[in-house]
């Protein structure tokens, strides 16, 4: 029998997509700021998903919106210019709301699979629109591992125990992109995972790994 783990509690999807339209209610002090966050945002959306979905789960207001905790973001330092955001620092962004967290570096989809089983959510590292190896018809390169944040909250495995897919929330700069609760195959996931994730609980040591 096929056996599915989600996290015990819902994990809200919020888009890093910054336009015209919402530049003001997503917290920035101009649209041309909150523009030129729209394809550099996926960490602190992701970091948003997670936070709010374990502080609604225990009836708390809900962390501030994606302009606010950017600020809070380069504040501490949490963001590299030209890297992107730092998974160390997200995590640590994470404790002002109570909820710990520890950064991975070369692990595997078992072991966040592994988290998920405890009930921890994760940010995972992986190539946008999960096309790593694939033919970039514009470049004729292979797109590689990383470069996008999503979360990942279940994950699936067949009736002898493998480890067949993953359901994430993805989002995206472009609306074509954005992928709420998308469930992914194993196979264009590993070959996008570039084996670095965050995991969020209340029972997580803070310790780097």
């Amino acid at each position: 029998m096929n056996r599915y783990v989600k996290i015990s509690f819902e994990i809200p999807f919020y888009n890093q997509r910054i336009t015209t339209e919402n530049w003001q209610s997503s917290g920035f002090s101009s649209e041309l700021e909150g523009i030129s966050w729209t394809e550099r945002g996926c960490g602190i959306a992701s970091l948003r998903m997670i936070l709010d979905g374990f502080l609604l789960a225990e009836n708390k207001p809900s962390c501030p919106n994606q302009g606010e905790m950017i600020e809070k973001g380069l504040a501490q330092e949490a963001y590299n210019p030209g890297i992107g955001w730092i998974h160390a620092g997200l995590a640590h962004m994470a404790e002002e709301f109570g909820i710990s967290a520890v950064a991975y570096r070369g692990k595997t989809l078992t072991d966040v699979a592994n988290e998920l089983e405890q009930n921890h959510p994760c940010i995972i590292s992986i190539t946008p629109r999960f096309r790593g190896g694939l033919v970039n018809e514009e470049t004729g390169n292979i797109y590689g591992k990383g470069g996008h944040l999503v979360v990942a909250y279940g994950c699936t495995y067949d009736e002898t125990g493998n480890l067949t897919g993953f359901l994430v929330h993805h989002p995206s700069c472009f609306l074509e992109n954005t992928l709420p609760a998308y469930q992914v195959d194993v196979k264009p996931l590993e070959a996008s995972f570039s084996g670095n994730f965050i995991a969020f609980g209340m029972d997580i040591p803070m310790e780097m790994d």
